[in-house]
């Protein structure tokens, strides 16, 4: 586990940080792939010789999939459902995120957490955070067969909740609007690429051992049994008292109030201590919340693409 130290190093530095040093919006391309520019092509190319440990344990999702809600799930059960010593680190630093450094084009001097990541002590499993295609991600991720945890969520979703978490990392005065980000998501030039391609590279690895594939709908509506899945998948057998503790740690109402799992607590530094108002990281985590936002034929233009992208591959969404 990260030292106390370590997050304290980050605050400091996340405090000098302004919202104009972040670039998450300003993409290049990267071996096909759409990519923010806080995903330094520096860090992409070291990726390939990056070594992974045979006990890593991976979340990877497309952005805002459920990540955050999915990577406390598994930090739990790695620890046993020792709750009051998750609660003395942020998630942010128990699971560190791989590919990105946020205000790296600005401040050269923020190390790299794949370098961060080398360093760690061996003995405990790595847990690592990314939401790279499964094509860009270390090839010893495949090589070594390591565990990973993959979730989906509806587009509809999907691109309503990325929306939002682009908008509060941007200056109050830059325009952003949502039927732009909309246009590059039906393109699949927003950051990570196209979501169909990321979806349907786990999809056809589902039925592999090292993959755990699961759906961001099916955990709303068994928490519980989700808990349990992924418990079974990382050869944790934890009694029902420990599995029910974990469950009530990692509901949306309990990570939100509690500053060691929501990221406000750590972003909210950019913007002068605060977050804006009405804005925050764990926004709503509901399903259909797409229905308020988008358009009927933005709606028709995203079933579309599932219909012309997923034919024949049996993955579907309600």
């Amino acid at each position: 586990m990260a030292s106390v130290q370590q997050l304290e190093q980050m605050l400091a530095r996340r405090a000098k940080m302004k919202l104009e040093d972040i670039h998450i919006l300003e993409t290049y391309e990267y071996e096909g792939v759409t990519l923010a520019l806080d995903t330094l092509k520096s860090t992409m190319d070291d990726l390939k010789t990056f070594e992974i440990r045979e006990d890593d344990v991976f979340i990877v999702t497309f952005p805002k999939a459920g990540t955050t809600w999915m990577q406390e799930i598994m930090s739990a059960v790695l620890h046993d459902g020792d709750i009051e010593k998750l609660n003395q680190l942020h998630t942010m630093m128990r699971v560190p995120f791989l590919e990105m450094t946020h205000g790296a084009i600005v401040h050269d001097n923020i190390p790299r957490t794949h370098k961060r990541l080398e360093k760690m002590p061996r003995g405990s499993p790595r847990h690592i955070k990314s939401h790279l295609p499964g094509q860009l991600l270390p090839p010893q991720v495949w090589e070594k067969k390591v565990k990973i945890v993959y979730v989906i969520r509806n587009p509809k979703d999907v691109v309503v909740s990325f929306f939002h978490h682009i908008s509060w990392t941007l200056p109050a005065d830059r325009p952003f609007l949502f039927d732009d980000f909309f246009d590059t998501f039906i393109n699949g030039t927003n950051p990570y690429g196209k979501w169909w391609e990321h979806y349907l590279y786990f999809w056809e690895r589902r039925n592999e051992d090292n993959i755990l594939f699961l759906r961001f709908e099916d955990a709303k509506k068994d928490l519980r049994g989700i808990v349990k899945r992924i418990s079974a998948f990382l050869g944790k057998a934890l009694p029902d008292d420990v599995i029910d503790a974990i469950t009530d740690h990692c509901t949306f109402e309990n990570m939100k109030k509690n500053p060691m799992t929501n990221p406000d607590t750590i972003t909210q530094i950019i913007h002068g201590g605060k977050m804006p108002e009405g804005k925050s990281f764990m926004r709503a985590g509901k399903v259909g919340s797409w229905k308020s936002k988008l358009s009927d034929s933005q709606s028709e233009a995203l079933d579309s693409l599932c219909k012309e992208k997923l034919a024949g591959t049996g993955l579907s969404f309600e």
